[in-house]
C-alpha cells in the first residue's frame, strides 16, 4: 500500500511541495492528496494589478484540477478539522488519514469593510473606487502586524501616485501611508528605511509611522483613528485587514501565539512542535519562524520539507540541501521596477538583528520581470498559463 501525503492548501506552499515529492516518489509509493477551499489557485501579488485594470481575475488564476496529470488528487473543500493526535483531518468532502501531513493553509483576513489588495473580490472593488476619486485624500493603510506581503503597501501607494500621475490629476491628489512600522522598510534594516523614505519624498507620499504592532484604533466613515491618537482624514481608503491563521489551525494543538508553530526552523525544521509528522509551512507560519509572509521566502526552505518528507515516507534520503531562507521581492512603481533579495538565514538564526538585503535601483527590466513571473509561476507549478 502506498503512504499517504495530505496537503491543506493550494497556495505556493500546497502546490510546491505536492510537486516536488511527486517527481521523486511514484503513485506506487505515495499517494498525494492536495485539500483547498477553491478550485482554482491565484497568484496574490497580481491582485494589485487586478486593482489597476491591468489584469481580470480569470488572468491571475488557474485550476487546481491541472494537478491530476501529476497524479496528484485534488479535493475542492473547506478543511473544519485537523486532529494530529490521530492522524485525522475532516473536510466538507469527507475525512482523510496520513502518514505525514502538510498544513500550508495561509493567513485569512479579517474585513473591515473598506477595500484592499489582499483579496481578490476587495481589489475590485478598489479599481471602482479609484476611478470615482478624482480629488481629495487616498490613504493606504495598514491595520496591524503581521500582514502578507510586507512591501505591497508601499506598491500599491507608487501604483496609486503613477495612476493619477498619468491621468493627470496628481497635483489634486495627496496620498498617505499609514504603517505601524515607524519608517518604511524598517523591518530590513536601517538602510532600507532611508532609501525608501527618500523615494516616497520624491513622489510626494506622506507616511505616518504609528510605531506599534497595530496602526488603526477604528475606522469611520471617512476618518481613521489611529492607535497613537491621530485621526485622518479621507476620501478614499485602502485598508490593509487584520490577518489571522484558518480557524482549523486556531483550534488545533498546532499553534503558538495564534499562528503554527514550527519546531526549529533556524534550523530548518519546519515539522510540528508536538507532532513529526505533520509539517507547518508558509504564511500560517511565517510569525513564528520568524520572516515575513511571502512565498518566495517559502520556496526557498521548501527543499527542507521536501526532504524530510521523502525520508519519512521512503526511507529515502536525497541529502540534505544548503539551509537558506531567502526572498525576493519585486515592486511595480508604474512606469518601472525596484527589486530587492533579502537572505532572512542569519536573521532567522539571531545572528543579525535585521536581513542582509540588497536593492536593485529602478528599472524597466524589473517591472517586466513582475509581469513575466506571474505566467512563469503558473507554469512552473500546473504546467499551464491562464
Amino acid at each position: 500500500m502506498p503512504k499517504k501525503l495530505l496537503v491543506l492548501g493550494g497556495g505556493t506552499g500546497g502546490l510546491i511541495i505536492s510537486r516536488e515529492v511527486r517527481e521523486q516518489l511514484t503513485p506506487d509509493e505515495v499517494e498525494i492528496t492536495v485539500v483547498d477551499a477553491k478550485d482554482r489557485s491565484e497568484f496574490r501579488p497580481s491582485y494589485l494589478y487586478v486593482a489597476f485594470g491591468y489584469r481580470r481575475p480569470e488572468q491571475i488564476s488557474v485550476p487546481l484540477e491541472h494537478l491530476k496529470k501529476y497524479r496528484i488528487n485534488f479535493v475542492k473543500a473547506r478543511v473544519t478539522k485537523i486532529d494530529p493526535a490521530n492522524r485525522h483531518v475532516s473536510t466538507t468532502a469527507g475525512d482523510f488519514t496520513y502518514d505525514d501531513l502538510v498544513v500550508s493553509l495561509g493567513a485569512e483576513t479579517v474585513e473591515t469593510g473598506l477595500p484592499h489588495t489582499w483579496e481578490l473580490e476587495p481589489s475590485l472593488r478598489v479599481a471602482e473606487t479609484i476611478s470615482q476619486v478624482r480629488q481629495g485624500r487616498v490613504v493606504i493603510g495598514v491595520y496591524s502586524l503581521p500582514y502578507r506581503c510586507p512591501p505591497a503597501p508601499i506598491e500599491l501607494a507608487m501604483l496609486t501616485h503613477f495612476y493619477y500621475l498619468t491621468r493627470g490629476l496628481r497635483d489634486k491628489v495627496k496620498i498617505t501611508v499609514v504603517h505601524p512600522l515607524k519608517r518604511p522598510f524598517e523591518n530590513f534594516g536601517p538602510m532600507a528605511a532611508k532609501w525608501m523614505s527618500g523615494f516616497l519624498q520624491q513622489l510626494d507620499i506622506e507616511y505616518i509611522g504609528v510605531g506599534q504592532g497595530q496602526a488603526i484604533k477604528s475606522l469611520g466613515k471617512n476618518e481613521l483613528e489611529l492607535t497613537n491618537g491621530e485621526r485622518v482624514k479621507f476620501d478614499a481608503a485602502f485598508i490593509v485587514p487584520p490577518h489571522k491563521a484558518p480557524d482549523p489551525v486556531l483550534n488545533s494543538d498546532l499553534v503558538k501565539n495564534g499562528w503554527a508553530a514550527p519546531r526549529g526552523p533556524a534550523n530548518g525544521d519546519f515539522r510540528s512542535e508536538k507532532y513529526d509528522d505533520v509539517y507547518m509551512v508558509g504564511d500560517v507560519a511565517a510569525p513564528n519562524v520568524p520572516v515575513g509572509m511571502a512565498g518566495t521566502i517559502l520556496h526557498s526552505y521548501a527543499p527542507w520539507v521536501v526532504s524530510n518528507i521523502l525520508a519519512d515516507l521512503a526511507g529515502v534520503s536525497v541529502g540534505k540541501p544548503p539551509f537558506r531562507i531567502v526572498g525576493t521581492c519585486a515592486l511595480d512603481v508604474g512606469a518601472y521596477g525596484m527589486a530587492a533579495a533579502c537572505d532572512f538565514t542569519p536573521f532567522v538564526k539571531k545572528q543579525k538583528p535585521y536581513p542582509d538585503c540588497t536593492f536593485l535601483p529602478p528599472s524597466p527590466a524589473t517591472r517586466i520581470f513582475k509581469e513575466m513571473f506571474e505566467k512563469i509561476y503558473f507554469n512552473w507549478l500546473l504546467g499551464v498559463m491562464p
